[in-house]
This record gives C-alpha cells, sequence and structure tokens, in this order.
C-alpha cells in the first residue's frame, strides 16, 4: 500500500474497519495496490457495477421501453369504447416523468429516492412525474376514444411478483412509486408549509410539520393510518433549502398507475365510467397472450436504456437496479428475480469472473452481496474491452462533478473530473449496535501519470460510537468523503 491510502486508512474511525483495497493497471493488468484481495466483503451499492453491465450485455444500451395502451371491445362513431382499456407494463422505470426535451434523463446529484435516507440533501426534478401518463391519456383521445363503458386495468405479468428490501419491483413506475412530500421552514416555532406531487385523488395528506431553529437536524416521517391517508409528522430547521424533500413508498403502484391514467383521461376529455379509485381489477385481464393482439390505442416510447444506466449508477437508484433482473429473465423467455440473477452470474462467469470471488443475490446491494477487490477490478478491466464501455463509463459519478460523488471532493482538486466510480453504502450492526457495516468505491482513475487504472476499496464494520441513526448517517458521509480522498490520492500517486 502506498503511505497515502495507509495513512488514510490508519485514520480514526477508520482504522477499525476491515479493508480490503486492489489497483491495477487497465491495460496491462499489473497490480499496484492490494490488500485483501481475494477477501470477500460486503459491496453495497457498487453492486450495481454487475447488475448494470449483465443488463446492457442482454438489453443493449440502444434498448427502448415500449409501453402501450390496447383496449378490447370496440369504439363507436361517437367515441364510445364498449370494452377495457388496459395498460401494459413494460419495465419502464420512468415513464416520461424524467424525460427532459432533449430526450435524455434527468438526473439530479442526490435524488429523491433516498431523500428519506439521508434527511435534507435530496431534490427534486423539474420534469411533470405524470408526463408519461398524460402522452399516453393525450394518445387515447386523440384515437377518438371520449368514453370507456368499461374499466381501465393496469397488466403487471411481465415478470412474476417480487419485493426486495420490501419494495415492489413492478413492470408499472410512475414517480419511482413515490409521492414527494415537499416541505417548506417557516419561522421557527411555526408550523411548516406541506406541499405533494404528483397531486393525486388517490392519496389525501395529513401534515404536521413544525420549525426549528436554523441549524437543528430535521426529523420528518411519513406513514399512513388507513388507505390512501399520508401522514407527515416531523420537524424541519429554519434554513433549510425549500423544498425539504421527504416521500412516501406508494403500497400498491399498480392501483396508483391506474388512478393517475383515469383521471389524466378525464383531463383530456376521456370519460371513464369506472370509478377511478381502489385496486387495479386485474382479475379482467384477458390472457396474456390474448392481450398481445389487441389493438393499441397508445404507446408511450422511451429514451434508451444507457440513459437507464446512467440514472442507476450516478444516483445509486434502488428500484432502477432491482427491476434489472427480472428485465433481463423475461428477455431470456423466464419470469423470476431468481432467473435474472442467474443470468447475471452467467454472464460474469463468461467475463472471466471466478464464481467463488463474489456471491450476489440481488442487484441493490443488500447484505447479501460480497465480492473481492479482485473480482470488481477484473469485471472493470473486462467492460474496459467491449464495444459499449463508453456507455458503461459514461453512467459511473464523476469525483467531484456529479451523482454521488460531486461533493466528495473540491471541484478545484486536480483529481476532479479524472475518476469515474460507483459508491456502496450499508448501516447495519455490529455487536447488537449500530455500524457502518460497509463503504465501498470502485471504478477507474486517469491517473496523473497517463495511465488508465481501475480499483476497488471496501471497508466494512465500522462502529457507530453514539449508537444513534443521525451519527450513522453522518459516518456514511465522512467515510465517502475519505474514500474519495483515497481515490483522489490514487490519482496523484497510483
Amino acid at each position: 500500500m502506498s503511505a497515502e491510502l495507509q495513512k488514510l486508512m490508519d485514520a480514526s474511525p477508520w482504522a477499525s474497519g476491515d479493508w480490503g483495497v486492489q489497483v491495477a493497471d487497465l491495460k496491462s493488468g499489473k497490480v499496484l495496490q492490494s490488500r485483501k484481495v481475494e477477501s470477500q466483503f460486503m459491496t453495497g451499492s457498487t453492486a450495481k457495477t454487475f447488475a448494470v453491465s449483465a443488463a446492457l450485455d442482454v438489453l443493449g444500451g440502444d434498448h427502448r421501453f415500449r409501453t402501450p395502451v390496447v383496449h378490447s371491445g370496440s369504439v363507436s362513431g361517437d367515441g364510445r369504447l364498449s370494452g377495457n382499456l388496459i395498460m401494459v407494463g413494460s419495465g419502464d422505470l420512468t415513464l416520461g416523468g424524467r424525460t427532459t426535451a432533449a430526450g435524455t434523463l434527468d438526473v439530479p446529484n442526490f435524488d429523491h429516492y433516498d431523500a428519506n435516507a439521508v434527511p435534507g440533501m435530496a431534490t427534486i426534478t423539474k420534469e411533470d412525474p405524470l408526463a408519461g401518463i398524460d402522452d399516453l391519456a393525450r394518445q387515447i383521445a386523440d384515437s377518438g376514444v371520449r368514453r370507456v363503458d368499461g374499466d381501465v386495468i393496469i397488466d403487471n405479468r411481465l415478470w412474476d411478483p417480487v419485493s426486495i428490501g420490501g419494495t415492489p419491483v413492478t413492470p408499472t413506475v410512475v414517480n419511482d412509486n413515490l409521492i414527494d412530500v415537499l416541505i417548506t421552514p417557516g419561522a421557527p416555532g411555526k408550523s411548516a408549509t406541506v406541499d405533494w406531487r404528483p397531486k393525486t385523488a388517490a392519496f389525501t395528506v395529513d401534515a404536521q410539520v413544525t420549525t426549528t431553529p436554523a441549524g437543528t437536524k430535521p426529523s420528518v416521517k411519513t406513514d399512513s393510518a388507513a388507505p390512501g391517508h399520508i401522514r407527515v409528522r416531523g420537524t424541519v430547521p429554519a434554513d433549510a433549502t425549500a423544498p425539504f424533500v421527504a416521500t412516501y413508498q406508494v403500497p400498491d403502484p399498480a392501483a396508483f398507475a391506474r388512478t393517475v391514467l383515469v383521471e389524466a383521461l378525464a383531463r383530456h376529455g376521456v370519460t371513464v365510467d369506472a370509478p377511478p379509485l381502489g385496486s387495479n381489477p386485474s382479475a379482467k385481464l384477458p390472457p396474456s397472450q390474448q392481450v398481445k393482439t389487441l389493438p393499441v390505442s397508445a404507446t408511450h416510447t422511451s429514451p434508451p436504456f444507457k440513459e437507464y444506466a446512467k440514472l442507476i449508477n450516478k444516483v445509486s437508484h434502488n428500484l432502477g437496479a432491482n427491476i434489472l433482473p427480472p428485465l433481463m429473465a423475461v428477455e431470456h423467455g423466464k419470469r423470476t428475480y431468481a432467473d435474472g440473477m442467474k443470468i447475471e452470474r452467467e454472464f460474469l462467469t463468461r467475463a472471466g469472473i471466478d464464481p467463488k470471488s463474489f456471491t450476489l443475490v440481488d442487484a441493490q446491494g443488500l447484505p447479501g452481496d460480497k465480492a473481492t477487490p479482485a473480482a470488481q477490478t477484473d469485471l472493470l478491466r473486462y467492460l474496459a474491452q467491449r464495444d459499449d464501455f463508453n456507455v458503461f463509463y459514461d453512467s459511473m459519478p464523476s469525483l467531484g462533478v456529479d451523482g454521488s460523488l460531486a461533493d466528495v471532493i473540491a471541484r478545484t482538486d486536480p483529481a476532479a473530473g479524472h475518476i469515474r466510480a460507483k459508491t456502496g453504502t450499508l448501516v447495519g450492526a455490529l455487536k447488537g449496535k449500530l455500524a457502518l457495516s460497509t463503504k465501498a468505491l470502485a471504478g477507474y482513475v486517469d491517473a496523473k501519470n497517463g495511465h488508465r487504472l481501475v480499483f476497488a476499496i471496501y471497508v466494512n464494520n465500522i462502529p457507530v460510537p453514539s449508537n444513534t441513526v443521525p451519527d450513522a448517517i453522518d459516518l456514511a458521509i465522512k467515510a465517502n468523503k475519505q474514500l474519495g480522498s483515497m481515490a483522489a490520492g490514487i490519482y496523484r500517486n497510483p
């Protein structure tokens, strides 16, 4: 190990952790720095590099998701549909809700998807989260439909139902299946103003949020006391950047998508006889093969998959990563998340990575995911040989520039912009107390000496001295900066 990296590893509290490091020259494979390179470490979200690279192999960077709305029955001359409208989930993660005018995806440095995990840092995108739903409703109206005598149904049968980490992973996703709660602080001691998006009859919001003095820590909780009702409780400091973002996880994505589609149809002059609220009437769906033969009323087409790879890697989007295994399974004629993970592991084996060097059970990077530093750098070297390498490389956060590495080092640091790497974080328990289970960073360095390098850094099991959640979050943020400093050190002195 270089003296610089060793000094950073030996500093408090990092010295108490279990470290694994590998730095190698991309072209020659020569190992330049190493520590416990054959030991498996918890990956955290660096596991997403394995999932995204496998999905690029299966789908290709130019793959586009096409979400159709089909109809049963017939449409009369006056626009009356005698049957049902069926929106068929395609696995489109954003369904138009992040698509910019340029046809790319809006990827902030800190996404709303992690708003509750790290309070006070998330921002919302400027795009309408219902843009894709509105696009479909507009097409349906333009097709001549004015009234639906039947129902509106979401067909979520593209893959078998699955939840990862308690979150449903479904083929139909609207606004990441989240309600954004937007809080504007008032004067200390006064109530904060609470708004939310998307606005829909599917949910009402009961909010009681108090403004605390500037400099205090925010504490906001969203939950539900009854179906369709979101309860928001807590405090935000007077100097919080407005809007302060919290989120509520939609428990039934299909019912949510159905309601917002019925509401969008109404905005475009299409009346639906069935009520907009309630569960998704999936029992009314014809067999999947029959659905494929029904007339198409509208289709929403996504940006290319390379844009989704950026979203998943740059902000460490968990739902986006977890959609990848079932998508890969479907491309291979399979139906389950486990099928997709098997395809991912087979891809890694074909890439020349020793199957004994990794244990991957999900695409997100939960505690069951482990890999050796050697496995991670072997993958990075393999990807650099592929024709689609630039797609993968561009998907990674740039140190000191964007994504989860935007604020890790100063933009004026000579290393800024010369390192593309994926972060990984897990907070868990160690001997019954809170610990930073893993902090990881892996990627590419365009070093000062002109060589491109690959590297993987893991540190597992650092205790949180105070055993409190806010301090665990602070420790994770500090660890991100510590590993960023290590990567900058590799840039200066490989």
